[in-house]
């Protein structure tokens, strides 16, 4: 498949996603969103930032060597940018802002990620140096096994996002995957200096995360001993 075949076998895969989510917002599933245009605008540009710093993390600088500050601060947002975590938030987002009950949230946060995970095909094509390209199976099972797990992480993101309105202590399920990733990362990523910000960040998040839930416990018992 040449550059050709391959710019309008993702201009097509992209757009037919692009008239699913529209004809989403615009059918039954859209009325159940506050403010679809709101959602719609969030998932375009939130989309296109995630895609953008997702493949700049594919084509980062060798941090081993000497880099500049301002090579340094574009390499540490699209690492972070591009982890799983900040993935799982961005999903919540919709499922916090525009969704009026769980499914929907659900389905938000679902066609959000969805079209974060093209920008990021199609972006990351055009990128591509490879000069081995892979066959139409080999793609085929790429977008299967990506989309796929885009989905689950994106309906599971939104679910989350809602619930967080109910249920602050949802932050858990944020905590337990930055120390997921932590331990993905691994040792390694422990000595350099890109790994070393991104690691303190996510200890910091996890600080954070469980002193603000401390803070709800203990203002949830006052409330309660006051009562």
């Amino acid at each position: 498949m040449d550059k050709g075949d391959g710019r309008n076998f993702f201009q097509i895969i992209f757009v037919l996603i692009s008239e699913t989510m529209l004809k989403s917002l615009c059918g039954r599933g859209g009325y159940f969103l506050k403010n679809r245009s709101g959602f719609a605008l969030y998932t375009c540009v939130v989309g296109l930032i995630v895609g953008v710093f997702s493949v700049a993390s594919d084509h980062l600088p060798y941090t081993r060597v000497h880099i500049t500050l301002f090579q340094f601060i574009r390499s540490y947002v699209a690492v972070m940018v591009n982890s799983l975590p900040f993935w799982f938030i961005f999903a919540m987002v919709p499922g916090f802002s525009f969704a009026k009950d769980l499914k929907s949230a659900m389905f938000a946060g679902g066609i959000h990620t969805i079209i974060a995970i093209t920008y990021y095909f199609v972006i990351g094509y055009f990128f591509d140096d490879n000069p081995v390209k892979p066959t139409i199976n080999d793609q085929v099972r790429v977008f299967v096994s990506w989309y796929g797990a885009s989905a689950i992480g994106g309906v599971a993101g939104g679910a989350a996002g809602f619930m967080f309105k109910r249920n602050p202590f949802v932050l858990i399920i944020v905590m337990l995957g930055l120390l997921l990733q932590l331990i993905l990362s691994g040792p390694e990523s422990w000595r350099n200096e890109l790994g070393i910000a991104q690691n303190l960040t996510f200890c910091l998040m996890v600080v954070g995360f469980a002193a603000y839930l401390m803070f709800i416990w203990k203002r949830k018992k006052s409330n309660y001993s006051s009562a």
